[in-house]
């Protein structure tokens, strides 16, 4: 059978990224078995300050809001201080403890763009995270705190910056009989599709002629 993987590099907290969101849980509705999903968290500003202002982020939604009729909630944002960090290191210290599936990740950035929660803060990340991965807070903080947490992130942030590309979503789709798409800053379901779709077929009519036909020595 064909095969599909797609590595999605995100943040939790880009918007962008949200946005993209619906149309990776189409594309793997859609495509069923035949896709493996890698998501690895690709941090914005280098884990430090955001450094602009929360009325440029309103602004930005509405810019958004524009392009793809998604209305988000600035509110989470709070001064030119703000960090995605906490949120994504709240992720992936999750997913070191077992969770590696979407809820903590959609969970955090729900709460962010949606319900306007501060999870900039630290204490607000680990809470989200927490509830959402169903343990307590403490072991969640405990692997936060452990440098492994940490290394692996900087790990997918350092794969990341090796690829041509400088926006979030990135994905990097690949058949299983090589063929390979780089998508950056794209958002839409017929963006993926297309590039899953022709993969699909180039793999499929490969796997039948080399059923029927055989290579000469």
């Amino acid at each position: 059978m064909p095969t599909l993987t797609l590595v999605y590099y995100l943040d939790v907290l880009s918007s962008w990224c949200f946005v993209a969101e619906r149309a990776l849980g189409a594309l793997r509705e859609q495509l069923g078995e035949r896709l493996t999903l890698d998501w690895r968290l690709a941090f914005l500003f280098n884990g430090g300050p955001m450094g602009y202002s929360p009325q440029l982020s309103a602004w930005q939604y509405k810019r958004l809001e524009r392009v793809t009729g998604l209305r988000l909630n600035p509110a989470w944002r709070e001064s030119v201080n703000d960090t995605t960090w906490w949120a994504n290191l709240a992720t992936e210290a999750a997913r070191g403890l077992g969770v590696a599936d979407d809820r903590v990740r959609h969970a955090i950035s729900r709460a962010a763009m949606v319900d306007g929660v501060r999870v900039g803060r630290r204490e607000e990340a680990v809470a989200v995270a927490a509830t959402a991965a169903g343990m307590n807070r403490s072991k969640l903080e405990q692997e936060m705190d452990h440098p492994r947490t940490a290394e692996r992130l900087w790990s997918a942030m350092m794969e990341y910056k090796s690829l041509p590309v400088s926006v979030q979503p990135a994905f990097v789709l690949r058949s299983n009989i090589g063929d390979t798409a780089l998508l950056s800053g794209l958002w839409s379901l017929e963006s993926l599709k297309a590039c899953s779709n022709e993969m699909l077929a180039a793999a499929e009519a490969y796997a039948k002629y080399n059923a029927e036909s055989v290579p000469p020595t």
